[in-house]
């Protein structure tokens, strides 16, 4: 008996989809800081306020894990009064990486994202909706992040949809990236910056390569 190829080509395509559909019911659900970036978050904020003590103790936090996949929920935010802790997915810049981001950068102009700790700002309605102005608090690492406008907004990017797609199209399972900024998705984006506007940091942990940290130090010697 001959058998008909489109028959084939129609069970490997839902073959395809079932495959991605058990992919995306196990990965959409996970969620993951790594105790080492939560133990250096804990630290860079405790040292900071040590070291200013006219300012007030911080009762949230948040923590990025770069080291962390992007279809993961890899932003907490700690009410470190309660101990209660609000997951989220947030995209990194598009030059920082694909599914992880491994490249990171202080410069102008570098479209990548920045680690260490910034110190949340007043909240704004910008191009994206509303947002939240970050100021960079690490002299190697993000001092000018208020300069770059590297801030905490929304996009449509970061979403399910956008997870399948990629998925399908076998970019993985990745949400979208941005310029620079820590970007979370249009659902959340209020609650977030609801939290973090009442003084709270944020606190971006990733591995950063030595031969990184010398490409960002010849691109700041030209300018």
């Amino acid at each position: 008996m001959r058998k008909n190829p489109l028959s084939f080509a129609a069970a490997a395509i839902a073959g395809l989809i079932l495959a991605s559909s058990i992919v995306a019911a196990f990965t959409l659900t996970m969620q993951k800081v790594s105790d080492k970036a939560m133990a250096k978050a804990e630290i860079a904020v405790t040292e900071y306020i040590a070291s200013r003590p006219h300012l007030p103790t911080p009762r949230y936090l948040a923590v990025v894990d770069y080291t962390q996949p992007s279809f993961m929920k890899r932003m907490v935010v700690i009410d470190r009064e309660t101990g209660l802790q609000f997951w989220y997915r947030v995209a990194h810049a598009g030059k920082s990486g694909s599914l992880f981001a491994r490249t990171f950068s202080n410069v102008q102009g570098s479209n990548l994202s920045s680690l260490g700790l910034f110190k949340a700002g007043n909240a704004y309605n910008g191009d994206h909706g509303i947002a939240l102005r970050l100021h960079g608090l690490d002299p190697s690492k993000n001092s000018n992040a208020f300069e770059r406008d590297i801030v905490l907004h929304a996009a449509d990017y970061v979403s399910i949809p956008i997870i399948l797609e990629n998925l399908l199209t076998f970019n993985g399972p990745r949400i979208g990236r941005s310029q620079g900024c820590f970007v979370v998705s249009r659902s959340h984006i209020k609650e977030v910056v609801d939290i973090l506007s009442r003084g709270g940091y944020l606190y971006a942990y990733g591995k950063e390569s030595g031969s990184t940290r010398k490409k960002d130090q010849a691109m700041s010697n030209e300018y």
